[in-house]
């Protein structure tokens, strides 16, 4: 059995699937899709983004691509797709005319359990709420975001020093220890799907350099939890005055340690009668 198999990512949580997949031999890879190089960075330096670092590495077939035009669903149709594989890739937003390219569909591996935490950020906001228990879904997409039946859920425990990095970690090595199995058994029963319970769907925004700002009125938990849950990125931050009266922005990171603009990581309770905590 050969599954011809396209793979869409665009992150670096998505190479620890595409590891995984390029040693499944009954799954062959027939094109990688990422993300087209962008300028990054204070002197705009081109960079190509993991995934296809990685293709390259593994000398994976590549496309690169920032929207779904008929061009590029031409190019994705004549690869005569069994499959694809979707992780962490973000918009552009499948057309319904992409979903039954693949005799087998379009498979999506989301990190949170399905329908609840749909939307592109489901890590940030699990810590934040104070989830412990999480899963990793894989479903089949259909024309709604997040909308699609599943093929299975894994249950994934939330610790409670997790970062969004870190959950996204375990959640991805977790979809990468049960890849082979649940795609193989979706393979022989493409028809077995567990449609979702749209009752009991949330959404929560993605997040952004301004929504990072801290709200003070929270509870002391839940600020410790926001502070995990927006690392690596964006980082939680609020306003701070100086002795002098200067309004200036400090990021907040676990255990105590900040940031000041223009000023090296230290801890609160070294400078903290030096500078006063703000709201706005």
């Amino acid at each position: 059995m050969k599954i011809n198999t396209v793979f869409f990512g665009a992150s670096p949580y998505s190479t620890i699937v595409l590891k995984k997949l390029a040693t499944l031999t009954d799954f062959p890879i027939v094109s990688v899709v990422s993300k087209t190089d962008k300028a990054v960075g204070r002197h705009l330096s081109v960079l190509a983004n993991p995934v296809s670092l990685l293709a390259q590495k593994l000398k994976l077939p590549l496309l690169k691509t920032d929207q779904f035009d008929q061009n590029f669903i031409k190019k994705f149709k004549d690869l005569k797709p069994d499959l694809a594989l979707v992780v962490a890739y973000g918009p552009p937003f499948f057309t319904p005319d992409m979903l039954d390219i693949p005799r087998f569909k379009i498979i999506n591996i989301h990190p949170s359990p399905l329908p609840r935490y749909r939307g592109a950020t489901p890590g940030p906001w699990q810590i934040i709420n104070g989830e412990t228990d999480s899963a990793v879904s894989f479903f089949q997409l259909d024309p709604l975001p997040d909308h699609g039946p599943l093929l299975a859920q894994i249950p994934l425990s939330i610790s409670a020093t997790d970062t969004a990095d870190t959950f996204y970690q375990k959640a991805f090595h977790l979809a990468t220890d049960n890849l082979e199995k649940t795609l193989l058994n979706y393979i022989k029963n493409p028809q077995k799907l567990i449609p979702q319970n749209h009752s009991q769907k949330t959404y929560f925004p993605k997040f952004t350099k301004l929504n990072a700002q801290i709200n003070w009125t929270w509870p002391k938990p839940k600020i410790e939890r926001f502070v995990r849950a927006l690392l690596p990125w964006p980082v939680a931050w609020t306003y701070v005055q100086n002795q002098s009266g200067l309004k200036l922005k400090m990021k907040m990171f676990p255990d105590n340690i900040v940031q000041i603009e223009d000023k090296t990581k230290t801890s609160w309770p070294e400078i903290e009668k030096y500078y006063t905590i703000i709201d706005k």
